[in-house]
């Protein structure tokens, strides 16, 4: 899988350390795998598939429909937080698997 990453409360060298910490892989093979983007319809586009796994305010203030446009059919939104409005993003086409739904 091609995975980007945006996160606007940590930077890209933090991301990678995390990974890095880990030590499943190379330093190199994580900066192969994974790309850490630094604006979030960049990071949706062409995508299948979006997991929000903090909570932060802004992604509920997304354009959800660009977002939607720009990904791949069917598009999938794991929300880990539930923290989006579900039906709203139903109601766009979106595909919702949310916690406590």
């Amino acid at each position: 899988a091609n995975i980007s990453v945006y996160d606007p409360k940590v930077p890209e060298q933090q991301v990678y350390s995390d990974l890095d910490y880990l030590a499943t892989r190379s330093s190199e093979e994580n900066k192969q795998l994974l790309k850490v983007e630094t604006e979030p319809y960049e990071a949706c586009k062409n995508a299948h598939a979006i997991a929000v796994l903090t909570e932060w305010d802004e992604f509920k203030t997304y354009d959800w429909q660009r977002i939607y446009d720009n990904m791949l059919k069917p598009a999938n939104i794991f929300d880990g937080r539930n923290l989006l409005d579900k039906a709203k993003l139903e109601a766009i086409g979106f595909q919702v698997n949310a916690i406590g739904s």
